[in-house]
């Protein structure tokens, strides 16, 4: 069976917003994630944690660490990962049309390479 992995990019940031707002987002992406769920389109995912990784490039002498990355990156904000979706490309993509996220930035749709 196929997996997929979601990769929710943010591309903008967010305003200052309030706790309310706050709360109508996130119960959006919790309603959103329950029908995921609910149509066996959703394996797993999490948030990922803001300004708490580095990037590794390099190898050897010349590997480097650097901070971040950082929201005005185009960061990868969140993941999901899918073991069933449509074999269509265009369906995958009709699962995705109302993800919250969208409203923030862009979702990248790859499948996951077994070997």
């Amino acid at each position: 069976m196929d997996s997929y992995i979601l990769l929710l990019h943010e591309t903008a940031m967010t305003p200052d917003i309030s706790p309310e707002e706050m709360q109508a987002i996130i119960g959006r992406y919790k309603a959103w994630g329950q029908k995921m769920r609910e149509a066996g389109r959703m394996a797993g995912g999490n948030k990922l944690e803001d300004r708490t990784g580095c990037v590794v490039r390099g190898e050897g002498a010349r590997m480097r660490v650097t901070d971040g990355p950082y929201a005005e990156t185009k960061d990868v904000g969140g993941w999901m990962t899918s073991s069933f979706w449509p074999t269509a490309m265009r369906m995958r993509v009709e699962w995705c049309k109302d993800c919250p996220h969208l409203s923030f930035g862009t979702i990248e749709l790859r499948r996951i390479q077994v070997t």
